[in-house]
């Protein structure tokens, strides 16, 4: 009797095993050098995270740096710019003899001008004595420049008249 055919199966396992001897093993210092080049591999994105991140500290210490001297150097021409501001809204403003002047042209006749000082933020602030704070107001309304006053308070004297108190806006 004749072996049987050979399978395709059998013919697969042998030749397998066939090949599985003449390839040769891996030795283990090829294994560590695998897995040290793998491990190299893996590490190159957190490497580049971290170079990344010491030269963006690097850079902003040196903004910070830079910003200060920039603060320095730009203080006297601040200074300079805020004085001028405040010297323009004060030649802006009219002057305390003109407004006085208008006020007196505008009271009504039993009137009569208290106080009038410039706080230091500029604006005006007036104590007027009235017997009537009505007619008082509409007087001023009358005038473009008094117009503006805005009335901050009010008290009675013990001669039964009212001290208004106006100011400017600054």
């Amino acid at each position: 009797m004749s072996a049987p055919p050979s399978s395709l199966i059998d013919r697969l396992v042998r030749r397998t095993a066939r090949v599985a001897q003449v390839r040769p093993k891996l030795a283990v210092a090829d294994i560590r050098l695998a897995l040290a080049l793998a491990g190299l591999i893996a590490l190159g994105p957190l490497l580049t995270i971290v170079g990344a991140h010491m030269l963006r500290t690097g850079v902003e210490a040196d903004n910070r740096a830079l910003a200060s001297q920039l603060r320095t150097r730009n203080a006297p021409q601040a200074a300079r710019g805020a004085a001028a501001a405040v010297l323009r809204d004060a030649t802006r403003q009219p002057a305390l003899a003109a407004t006085l002047d208008r006020l007196a042209r505008a009271l009504p006749d039993d009137a009569r001008l208290v106080s009038a000082v410039r706080d230091a933020d500029g604006a005006l602030l007036f104590e007027i004595s009235a017997s009537d704070p009505d007619l008082l107001r509409g007087a001023l309304r009358r005038d473009s420049l008094l117009g503006t006053l805005r009335e901050s308070g009010q008290r009675r004297t013990q001669d039964a008249r009212v001290v208004v108190t106006l100011r400017t806006r600054a």
